[in-house]
């Protein structure tokens, strides 16, 4: 299949100004952004007290006085709210599992401009990149285009390819040489891929260790929210959960509980299926997130329970080898 990309529905922009806006952000995120120039974004978690996740967002330089700060999709209301919140002086109207004193009120602007820009992902496929594309790089490296659309890289975790912005009513010729993918193919590939879902894996439930976005967390940063519950995991990367792939024996139906003989050691937390070829995400007790692990996913329906077989995958979720 060639380049592939799917349009993401209700995505997030937002713009902050002024002269803190760089501080006040990193203030309330794990990652440095230090190191934010016009060609390199900096991915980084929005995270409440307990160090969960709020959102993760993608923060890029738009001009010399205000950033773009791309959220989850569907997330940008939530997270304008909660940073116009943070630049009172008081954390009363703050909900509960977000408290945090402020020192001082920032002088910085937050703008919601979701209304103005789009947010495409393209998925690598065979075949060429699309005419005037870079290949994905590291990370947050950002390629930008005459008409103010950007094409910033993506860890594996977010899509492994890249992230195209552009605003509202511009022609993005490049998409012309790519497939469009429907939400239910979309779905199947997220979940093959291991990319996180917004409102599956990306979500208050997890912190931003269990679901591999370790390398955007810098707990000898001090002072975001929620920074010692996550220096506290660090110290043990042994404990705690992850998320793997599975190869399910029938397709299954969410919430499902995932055990190992009589042991509940996790849950399903996205399925596809496809060709008959059932495949989950799942969050899983460690030691027991090892690729190979034999296990049943459970479901019930009225007074039944159904028990599943099942194998835990690396991430992407091996293709099975054609038999002849």
């Amino acid at each position: 299949m060639p380049w592939m990309y799917y349009r993401y529905p209700n995505p997030g922009t937002l713009r902050l100004s002024g002269g803190d806006r760089l501080a006040f952000l990193d203030s309330l995120t794990t990652n440095r952004l230090e190191a934010l120039t016009r060609t390199e974004a900096v991915i980084t978690v929005l995270t409440n007290a307990a160090g969960r996740i709020l959102d993760v967002l993608i923060v890029l330089e738009s001009d010399h006085d205000s950033l773009l700060v791309l959220t989850l999709p569907g997330r940008g209301e939530t997270t304008l709210t909660y940073l116009r919140n943070q630049m009172e002086a008081t954390s009363a109207s703050v909900p509960l599992a977000s408290l945090r004193k402020t020192t001082r009120r920032y002088a910085v602007e937050v703008h919601d401009e979701s209304r103005l820009w789009d947010q495409a992902i393209l998925l690598p496929g065979e075949g060429a990149l699309p005419p005037g594309l870079q290949p994905p790089q590291a990370p947050g490296h950002t390629q930008r285009f005459p008409n103010g659309s950007a094409a910033i890289s993506l860890p594996g975790v977010l899509g492994g390819g890249l992230l195209l912005l552009h605003p509202k009513g511009v022609t993005v010729m490049m998409l012309a040489h790519t497939h469009l993918l429907s939400p239910e193919t979309y779905t199947y590939e997220r979940v093959r891929r291991g990319i996180l879902g917004p409102d599956t894996e990306l979500t208050a439930e997890f912190s931003p260790f269990e679901v591999g976005l370790a390398p955007w967390v810098d707990v000898a940063k001090t002072g975001f929210p929620g920074r010692t519950m996550l220096a506290y995991a660090a110290r043990q990367p042994e404990r705690g959960r992850a998320i793997v792939g599975m190869r399910l024996a029938s397709p299954v139906m969410l919430p499902a509980t995932v055990r190992r003989g009589e042991e509940q050691i996790g849950h399903l937390t996205s399925v596809a299926v496809a060709e008959k070829t059932a495949i989950a995400l799942a969050a899983i007790r460690r030691p027991f997130h090892r690729a190979g692990t034999q296990v049943t996913v459970h479901t019930i329906t009225g007074a039944r329970e159904d028990a599943i077989p099942a194998t835990v995958t690396a991430l992407p979720i091996p293709e099975i080898p054609e038999t002849s």
